[in-house]
């Protein structure tokens, strides 16, 4: 038996997921997702790490991916790349440690020269990468917390033009807009309110999870990040928040007026990834009739927005034998380096 665990180290979620393979296959998993302000925390995020890696369980190797590096705790992002593997290093000591680089090849850290710039940002490269072993040809939609990457799969090769992420955002494969810590105001700056169109505040009141609070579509219990306002994260929290992007209280807008406003930033932020998915999709002649595989927390919301497109949406694979594990960039890093221990 090889216990693999892979981390997803991001500037807002710390994510890890632990495999067990036998004969080569990936039996059984368990995976650990923890808010962590990265920004605010720099410090703490090896005692984190120890902390999810006792909860998991011993591991006979580890792989990195992450995208934290980019958090402004750091003065770049070669020191936040640097922080992140000491972090991971002394999560386990003495545990081989692998990052897989922009290549999608893995790289055993042990103790030679590495270029750093070329180890992130890699978790969407570790989940495309085990996609397509899975599905030759589809759009992998990945909606996460904050981002959404869109990372076409063609003939069972990543067929993304970008890999860092200046590069993805300008080819539209990186879309900074998602379903739990977007601003409201980074979604749209006017709402429909009482038939006027009515600007909204410059300001951080609101946030994308309650509008999907609001709508149903998520439970105060998904709601893990911060919220502006520092209290609860239930229904009638998140109808306060939204009524503060017009400068109101909620006491003063109906609950039927909350929730329009709700459904119309939503609206929005659909058409925020139906407008990547488009530029992405538009490089390919067949491009469509790919199928949509919608992954994250923000899976919901792929959903939707390959069905405003007219594309077919497929399952995305579960990688253990007893299905306890679907697909994840931590998930999927473990499992590339679980299959290249037991297939050296």
């Amino acid at each position: 038996m090889i216990r693999v665990i892979g981390w997803d180290i991001g500037g807002a979620n710390v994510k890890a997921a632990r495999l067990l393979f036998t004969g080569g296959r990936a039996e059984s998993g368990a995976a650990i997702r923890r808010y962590f302000e990265l920004w605010n925390n720099a410090r703490d995020l090896r005692r984190l790490l120890q902390e999810i890696y006792s909860d998991l369980g011993r591991a006979d190797a580890m792989v990195l991916t992450m995208t934290g590096e980019l958090c402004d705790a750091f003065n770049d992002r070669a020191e936040g790349i640097a922080h992140i593997i000491d972090a991971a290093r002394g999560a386990a000591q003495g545990i081989p440690l692998y990052v897989i680089n922009l290549d999608g090849l893995l790289i055993r850290l042990d103790g030679g020269e590495v270029d750093l710039l070329t180890l992130a940002p890699t978790n969407w490269i570790a989940e495309a990468l085990v996609l397509a072993t899975r599905q030759p040809d589809c759009l992998l939609v990945d909606i996460g917390s904050t981002t959404t990457d869109l990372i076409p799969i063609v003939g069972r090769k990543i067929a993304a033009r970008g890999k860092r992420d200046i590069e993805r955002l300008v080819h539209g494969e990186l879309i900074y807009t998602g379903v739990l810590r977007t601003p409201v105001t980074a979604i749209t700056s006017r709402i429909p309110l009482r038939g006027t169109i009515c600007p909204i505040s410059a300001e951080h009141f609101a946030v994308s999870a309650d509008v999907y609070v609001t709508l149903g579509r998520l439970q105060p219990e998904d709601y893990t990040c911060a919220t502006p306002d520092g209290h609860e994260k239930t229904r009638q929290g998140a109808l306060r928040r939204l009524a503060r992007v017009v400068c109101e209280d909620s006491k003063h807008l109906t609950v039927g007026e909350l929730h329009a406003m709700a459904a119309y930033i939503a609206e929005r932020q659909i058409q925020q990834i139906t407008e990547g998915m488009f530029q992405v999709l538009s490089r390919f002649e067949n491009g469509h009739c790919l199928p949509v595989a919608p992954v994250g927390v923000g899976a919901f919301l792929g959903e939707t927005c390959a069905k405003r497109l007219g594309l077919a949406i497929c399952d995305p694979p579960v990688l253990t034998d007893s299905g306890s594990l679907s697909l994840s960039p931590c998930a999927a890093a473990a499992t590339l380096l679980g299959e290249a221990i037991s297939h050296p």
